[in-house]
């Protein structure tokens, strides 16, 4: 099995992309380590953050960029 540090276990945890394996080490890491909750609960904040920014495209930018993708596309069949 492939190690993983704890600061990645931290991150890939508060993606909920940990193995069963995992969750259990870095919740009994958690319980041990208090600045390490701490380091997982900033994570999550920061996380939270960004979500709550996150913007679409315009429609306009959609339409430049399929208008793009279809040129390109047409040239790639010749």
């Amino acid at each position: 099995m492939k190690q993983t540090s704890t600061s990645q276990l931290v991150l890939i945890h508060a993606y909920g992309e940990t193995s069963q394996a995992q969750r259990e080490t870095i919740e009994k890491e958690f319980s041990e380590n208090s600045t390490l909750y701490e380091e997982y609960m900033n994570v999550i904040k920061v996380k939270r953050m960004l979500n709550g920014k996150m913007k679409s495209p315009s429609a306009t930018s959609v339409r430049i960029i399929m208008q793009y993708s279809c040129k390109n596309e047409h040239l790639q069949e010749n």
